[in-house]
């Protein structure tokens, strides 16, 4: 009996609660902007017997937590009298999860073979459109027009969806911009605008800015068209096309692990795939910067724009150029654009600056294609392809593995160092790879392995400090293949070092239309001398000198002169403590260096020796370059090789003539006490390389060696111990004032008694 009773009291029970809220489905089929008559009792009729879209979004915030979805009749085909929704003041704010949902699935065509939404809804007396806040909305197939926020995200929001719309265009196509498309405010985050299929495409067209993402975290942009029109190729500009920035609002709110683009699975023709089409715009593609003033600041990061055509339509084979920047870091920190896979490149294509920076830490530019379209389609490159500006950034900036197909102008511009340029190839720019000012926190640029094409001035043009230019192919440059110059009377360029003391990093220099290497420095000064370190280098058919000074370039430092020119060795007289590096040559031509031979240090007298692992023939051309203790190097003294005397006899002769014909006098100094020769068999260690006695640079190299093979090196700096070293030994961060650098060759039990030293000042 008990357990019956207890048995129908629950079933009363279960009869008592009401049962669980169901998802709704709401039909609008009216454009008119009445309320709904009865909120909160599921049925979306409004006094005049029609179901609204304010009545059913009035409706769907009736029932918490629930995702209902709004749909639209039949009727609603596209046509912009009829079936566009002017919404007015007060208009209801989504306050609960619900899709909308104005995909007709292709039925309406209002442009030629073009589907679009069959559902417009404009704002009317301007102020904000659709207004999300809450989590789990999705806005589908709508024309949002008119408004100052077409649709605005606020209040932290999670995982908005928008797909299938068109943001500032009419349902005919023809322009109705917003001031802002869509707007993600401040911890609103997890949106996902567009998708990797074509149905999910957003067009932003004719807007202020077509998407702002302000302090909002993990937002994945992809597959959408910025600034053309649903053909994917009529400009139909945004003044930004997309901004990402921090929120200075409140307490602050940081953007950050936002994705513009995706890896392109499908290739690279057409865009899609996730691909976005950035261009038109009449500012900016991309700006992660921000305005100055307001509540933006430059976005935290880390931030991802890769597989975009930024600058192209949507089939990648014509230009419709951003005018101002493709992609604008600015100071935006941890950010790459582009990525390792072929699929994350971006296609940058024409306006101003192709991609941009201003003291980005961690700036990544890796692996795009600038100016050359899908299927290597002809399109206009930008006038600057990269551009990087580091007046203040400790962190060094990678721009490599891109590839630049320019119409003049410039391939990679950095102004103030801090930047490493490897792996690129750049073909067809007034000028492959510029640096200019001077060197930042993080030194110079280090420009390495980059393939560098039929520029029309210089292949690498230097106008700043301890740059390192090293194995790179440059060829057939209208001018000097590498050319540093002083840009100004006041400035000289100085310690950069072109090539290295291996194969690998020996520049290929060839068929320029001038010198090969040329240091120009007008300055006039006597004081502040230019001393740029030319080391192992090759190449042919060059027009003018392989080396040429002009003005006061490296302190106006001579070639070596040629003593004993034989087939095991070669000798001469030079600056005391000189690095004498000698080449052979394979034609007579003054643009021509075919290979590295062998190198020796000038002893106290200047005398210096170089002997070969075995004989070379006889008539073989051979040239020889001195690199001074301060570290500038001369042009080159040429000779020719006779027969040594011991397989034959005959004149060792051969006093050398320079490129320009010049006899082989020597600059000396006189002095040795910088470095330590070796005399009479000692253990001796010499200095080859070093900073300037006053140097801005707080970053240093010192390169040694020692009298004797297999000794190994102590060094030391200011009061510090003796520990073991290798040469180069480079010391980093150093403070302002004066130093003093030592180092002694070891070998077994034996210590050099005299250590090498240099002493050097940091400049404030």
């Amino acid at each position: 009996m008990r357990v019956l009773i207890s048995l129908l009291v629950a079933v009363c029970c279960l009869l008592a609660v009401p049962g669980a809220a169901s998802a709704v489905e709401y039909e609008v089929n009216a454009t008119n902007d009445e309320p709904d008559a009865n909120p909160g009792t599921g049925d979306c009729l409004t006094a005049g017997s029609v179901c609204s879209l304010r009545a059913a979004i009035q409706e769907a915030n009736a029932t918490t937590g629930i995702i209902d979805t709004i749909k639209f009749a039949p009727s609603f085909n596209g046509e912009v009298a009829t079936d566009t929704i002017a919404i007015g003041v007060s208009f209801p704010v989504i306050i609960d999860p619900v899709h909308i949902d104005g995909d007709r699935s292709g039925q309406c065509e209002p442009i030629a073979s073009i589907f679009g939404p069959c559902v417009g809804v404009e704002k009317t007396g301007g102020g904000l459109g659709l207004q999300v806040e809450d989590d789990d909305v999705t806005i589908d197939g709508l024309a949002v027009t008119g408004a100052t926020n077409g649709i605005n995200v606020i209040n932290a929001s999670q995982d908005f969806i928008a797909r299938d719309n068109w943001i500032g265009l009419k349902l005919d196509g023809s322009p109705g911009g917003n001031s802002t498309g869509i707007f993600l405010d401040p911890d609103s985050s997890s949106a996902e605008i567009g998708g990797v299929n074509a149905a999910e495409r957003n067009v932003f067209a004719n807007n202020g800015v077509g998407l702002d993402i302000e302090g909002g975290d993990s937002n994945l942009v992809r597959g959408n068209y910025f600034g053309v029109k649903p053909d994917g190729s009529t400009a139909a500009g945004n003044s930004k096309n997309i901004e990402i920035t921090d929120s200075t609002s409140g307490s602050g709110f940081a953007a950050e692990d936002n994705e513009v683009g995706a890896t392109v699975v499908s290739g690279v023709a057409p865009c899609d795939g996730g691909c976005n089409v950035i261009s038109g715009a009449t500012g900016y593609g991309v700006d992660l910067q921000g305005e100055s003033g307001g509540n933006e600041k430059p976005a935290t990061g880390p931030t991802i724009v890769h597989g975009n055509y930024v600058g192209l339509n949507a089939t990648g084979t014509a230009t419709v150029a951003n005018t101002i920047y493709g992609i604008y870091v600015g100071e935006a920190p941890d950010v790459l654009v582009g990525g390792a896979s072929n699929q994350d490149a971006n296609f940058v294509a024409g306006g101003g600056e192709g991609i941009a920076s201003a003291n980005a830490e961690g700036l990544e530019v890796i692996g795009n294609i600038i100016g050359s379209g899908a299927a290597g389609a002809e399109i206009t490159a930008p006038g600057k392809a990269v551009f990087v500006l580091n007046t203040n950034n400790a962190n060094r900036v990678a721009v490599s593995k891109n590839v630049f197909e320019m119409n003049g102008g410039v391939g990679i511009q950095v102004n103030f160092g801090g930047a490493d340029v490897i792996g690129n190839f750049i073909e067809g720019a007034e000028l492959g790879v510029l640096t200019r000012v001077g060197p930042n926190a993080a030194g110079g640029n280090l420009i390495e392995d980059n393939v560098i094409g039929e520029s029309l001035a210089n292949g690498i043009l230097i106008e700043d400090d301890f740059n390192e230019i090293l194995g790179n192919a440059v060829y057939q440059s209208g001018a000097a293949g590498i050319r540093l110059q002083n840009p100004a009377a006041l400035l000289v360029t100085t310690e950069n070092l072109i090539g290295g003391d291996v194969t690998t990093d020996e520049n290929n220099i060839n068929e320029s239309g001038g010198d090969a290497i040329e240091i120009v420095d007008l300055s006039g000064s006597t004081e502040d001398d230019s001393l740029n370190e030319v080391a192992r280098n090759k190449g042919a058919k060059n027009a003018g000198l392989f080396i040429d000074l002009v003005g006061a370039a490296n302190a106006g430092i001579l070639p070596p002169a040629f003593g004993t020119v034989i087939q095991s060795s070669v000798s001469g007289t030079a600056e005391p403590g000189a690095l004498i590096r000698v080449f052979r040559k394979k034609a007579v031509e003054a643009g021509e260096i075919e290979s590295f031979l062998s190198e020796a240090v000038a002893d106290g007298s200047g005398n210096w020796k170089v002997g070969y692992a075995g004989q070379i023939p006889t008539g073989t051309i051979v040239a020889a370059t001195q690199t001074s203790e301060a570290g500038g190097t001369s042009e080159l003294s040429v000779a020719t090789t006779t027969v040594d005397p011991v397989s034959g006899g005959g004149s060792a002769g051969g006093g050398g003539k320079d490129d320009k014909g010049k006899d082989g006098k020597v600059k000396g100094k006189g002095k040795d006490d910088k470095v330590k020769a070796g005399t009479g068999g000692a253990l001796d260690t010499q200095i080859l390389k070093g900073p300037k006695a006053k140097t801005h640079a707080t970053t240093v190299k010192f390169k040694f060696t020692a009298s004797e093979k297999g000794a190994k090196f102590e060094c030391k700096l200011d009061r510090k111990k003796f520990k073991p070293c290798k040469s180069p030994k480079t010391y980093k961060k150093l403070k302002p004032g004066k130093h003093v650098f030592k180092v002694r060759a070891v070998k077994g039990k034996t210590v050099d008694p005299t250590p090498a030293k240099r002493k050097f000042k940091v400049l404030a």
